[in-house]
């Protein structure tokens, strides 16, 4: 996130607004609603890839970053648009701060499990937002639009300038999509500036979206955890979304907080859930999210406490159907 008129070069792929709610300091509410506090979020991980897990809770600033990630450069390597990514962020961020606020306000309500409206229809549109940015906004997601964009330049362009292609193609719509108010929505309630490009890419992402279940869980152990790539997304027809296909999504899982989490289930079993409800997290729930996050992360797994034997018996579990080649059916694997 900016600081003042200075660049930030730590540029964080998860926000660290989001990683705050997965740790120990958040669940004092106090902490966290007090616009004067001092309080140092911290996290515990477990590294996937080096089969460690964390001694002690570590800063969530010192996570989830890569330097100038989001930086386009000029001809001699310079940055240019200095933090313009950055700054967009930075918006979104503090929007998705208000909107967890909101969802915790209703949610810790015993009387709302009985609602069957619970998310208002801006909140879902502003979860699906989030959870879109988020992906496209991963180290892995800009991995990948770069070797597709060396596949169709080959070798017309350099890598940095390929790098650049992908920042402008996947990302600079955010800055249009921060100021949506009527200045720059045509009459077609489309917004002025996003290419087509853009909206396809957009729309490969939020188009299996459309239509899904919304169910928001409510785990009061609040042991839930997190990813390095945190939007868990898993479609079986995989095939067809290869091809440019719109199939919806059978599952989307993303934490909130330690004590939230989104479900969004689509597919075949669409109707065996409720439309858009409150439930609380059972001991089964609280696995299947754990397996999911350990099956979307690139590397580290988060959470608010360090991880006891039956958890790390998941982990291995999912380590070793990977070794298999088992990957699932997730859209970026």
């Amino acid at each position: 996130m900016p600081n003042g008129s200075n660049r930030t070069e730590k540029q964080h792929y998860v926000p660290r607004v989001y990683l705050r709610g997965f740790a120990p300091q958040y669940l004092d509410k106090c902490s966290e609603n007090s616009k004067s506090s001092k309080t140092k979020y911290c996290v515990f991980y477990y590294d996937l890839q080096e089969r460690t897990q964390s001694k002690i809770a570590v800063p969530v600033n010192s996570v989830c970053f890569e330097r100038d990630l989001y930086e386009v450069t000029g001809k001699k390597g310079e940055v240019v648009y200095d933090n313009r990514l950055e700054n967009c962020f930075s918006i979104l961020e503090n929007r998705y701060a208000k909107l967890r606020t909101n969802i915790e306000k209703k949610a810790f309500v015993k009387d709302n499990y009985k609602t069957k409206c619970f998310l208002t229809r801006d909140e879902k549109l502003h979860l699906m937002g989030y959870m879109t940015i988020q992906l496209l906004r991963t180290p892995t997601f800009l991995n990948l639009a770069l070797e597709v964009a060396k596949e169709v330049w080959k070798n017309d362009k350099s890598e940095e300038q390929l790098k650049n292609i992908v920042r402008i193609q996947c990302l600079s719509f955010i800055d249009t999509y921060c100021r949506n108010d009527e200045k720059y929505v045509d009459n077609n309630k489309k917004f002025v500036g996003i290419s087509d490009n853009q909206f396809e890419i957009l729309g490969s992402i939020i188009g299996p979206m459309v239509g899904m279940s919304f169910m928001i869980g409510v785990d009061n152990k609040s042991r839930l955890i997190t990813s390095d790539n945190p939007v868990y997304i898993r479609n079986s027809n995989k095939e067809c979304l290869m091809k440019g296909e719109v199939v919806q999504n059978d599952e989307i899982i993303f934490p909130i907080t330690a004590s939230l989490c989104l479900i969004m289930v689509g597919g075949e079993n669409k109707d065996k859930y409720p439309k858009n409800c409150l439930f609380e997290i059972t001991d089964e729930w609280r696995k299947h999210i754990f397996e999911a996050m350990c099956r979307t992360t690139d590397r580290k797994i988060f959470s608010n406490h360090k991880f006891d034997k039956d958890e790390l018996k998941i982990i291995d579990g999912v380590l070793n159907d990977k070794a298999k080649g088992d990957t699932e059916c997730h859209i970026l694997t």
